[in-house]
């Protein structure tokens, strides 16, 4: 492996990282940044396999924003980017991306500060490692029903082997030994990538966005590693100036398709609702709790006239985890009862998640966490994040760049190096080519009386959970 390069012209972060707010140039910067991370972090939801490498993209754009804005801004570009692909798809799978959304701003500012590749790693392991346990954690206690049925699951699967640990201990060992060994691996490439992109990010067409507010660049790629370096991404030059390229229809943020169906709840209502019966199911699996849930969210899905795009990912996704509930239960034979309680709270967990998406749809769901981030003023990253979402606008423009990216990975050569030289050639033509929202134009939301019963009525399950109790 060619060492690297001692980032000597590297930009470091300013003293005072500059507010997205503050001045169209900076917000576009910003905003792009964003635009390249949700278009990466939703392809890598919807692939069926590899999405870390294909989130790999997304997190490069933020460890950029991180680098020049510091841990602040670069979360505020995170967290807008997160709110972006929730409002498009939903919350299905959305912790395939989650892990390098919160490491990618914090590496990137490491890196601005000279911090080398060990205290880089510890940093990123430590985060991978406390998202890989809640992940672990939810699925055990939440889908399974407790550490009892997953070990049952695990005796059943690994028992042909000799000597392998069995019960609760072994268990645990071996998902820790999972846990460490992914982390070690996906710590390794991330790192790597992001170090190696940002040492050759494209900053000609960057630093001409912030200083005079629009994308046009006077020269393709200006590395900012030494001239004369020699080293896989070092320099890439692509056949074209990639400021130069034209926003494509449905490139702007303020292009919008028409909506096909207007939704009949107030957007806010509906997150309000979907989060007082997620909480519903998570208290108990009593079968009135689940009857009551399961009313509720038939009554809501006729009544939400809502959009339709990712409901067949989020049944798929809803399969998946009942069946899992399912097997655990069969295999740890913990009785049909229970294992059906359990595998229909799985079931009814998704599906509330994917009403939620239909429900809303992408502009409500946006409006909802703009306003969310607008009131949250007094919280760090809050209204970096706010102004970045402002100016993202629809995602209209994301499929298409979710195809450039898959085409960029795909025809790279499955080694490291070749491929983080596409995921940065990709990320240059996106970074630029991407047009922010002059203004931002926020959505007039008015409650009705429909959208209180509805919040209301989503309180069955926890009602029917005290009745049962008393």
């Amino acid at each position: 492996m060619v060492a690297e390069p001692a980032p000597a012209a590297a930009p470091q972060a300013a003293t005072t990282p500059p507010h997205p707010s503050h001045g169209s140039g900076e917000a576009d910067a910003a905003s792009g940044l964003a635009h390249v991370a949700v278009a990466s972090f939703l392809a890598s939801r919807l692939v069926p396999a590899g999405g870390f490498a294909v989130a790999l993209a997304g997190g490069a754009a933020l460890a950029r924003a991180g680098q020049r804005q510091g841990v602040r801004g670069g979360y505020g570009t995170s967290i807008a980017a997160l709110a972006q692909t929730v409002a498009i798809m939903g919350p299905s799978r959305f912790g395939i991306p989650l892990t390098q959304a919160l490491s990618a701003p914090l590496l990137g500012a490491m890196d601005a500060r000279g911090r080398g590749v060990l205290a880089q790693s510890l940093a990123c392991g430590l985060i991978r490692i406390a998202h890989l346990v809640a992940g672990y954690a939810f699925f055990v206690w939440i889908v399974l029903g407790g550490l009892g049925v997953y070990a049952e699951g695990y005796d059943v699967m690994w028992d042909w082997i000799p000597g392998v640990p069995e019960g609760i201990a072994g268990a645990v060992a071996f998902t820790a030994a999972v846990i460490v060994a992914w982390t070690a691996v996906a710590t390794s490439i991330q790192v790597w990538i992001y170090r190696r992109a940002l040492r050759h990010w494209p900053v000609a067409g960057e630093q001409d966005r912030a200083g005079r507010g629009r994308g046009a660049a006077t020269g393709a790629f200006a590395p900012a590693a030494p001239a004369g370096t020699t080293g896989a991404l070092a320099p890439v030059a692509p056949a074209g100036n990639w400021a130069a390229l034209p926003a494509l229809p449905g490139d702007r943020a303020d292009d919008r398709p028409a909506a096909r169906n207007t939704p009949r709840f107030d957007p806010r209502a509906v997150a309000l609702a979907a989060a007082l019966a997620f909480a519903g199911l998570l208290l108990s699996t009593a079968w009135p709790v689940l009857v009551a849930a399961t009313v509720w969210l038939t009554g809501a899905w006729v009544l939400a006239r809502g959009e339709r795009e990712f409901l067949l990912g989020g049944l798929v996704l809803t399969v998946l985890l009942a069946t899992g509930a399912l097997l655990g239960g069969l295999l740890a034979d913990v009785g049909l009862d229970l294992t059906l309680r359990r595998t229909a709270r799985a079931a009814l967990l998704v599906l509330v998640a994917t009403w939620l998406r239909c429900a809303a749809g992408e502009e409500g769901l946006r409006e909802v966490a703009r306003r969310t981030l607008g009131r949250l003023r007094s919280v760090p990253a809050a209204p970096e994040a706010a102004a970045v979402l402002e100016r993202l606008g629809s995602g209209r423009a994301l499929p298409a760049a979710g195809r450039r990216l898959a085409g960029e990975v795909r025809h790279a050569r499955r080694r490291p190096a070749p491929l983080a030289a596409a995921i940065l050639r990709w990320i240059a033509a996106e970074q630029t080519r991407f047009r922010g929202r002059s203004s931002p134009a926020g959505r007039s939301l008015h409650a009705a009386p429909a959208d209180v019963a509805l919040v209301l009525l989503a309180l069955a399950p926890v009602v029917a959970l005290v009745a049962t109790a008393l």
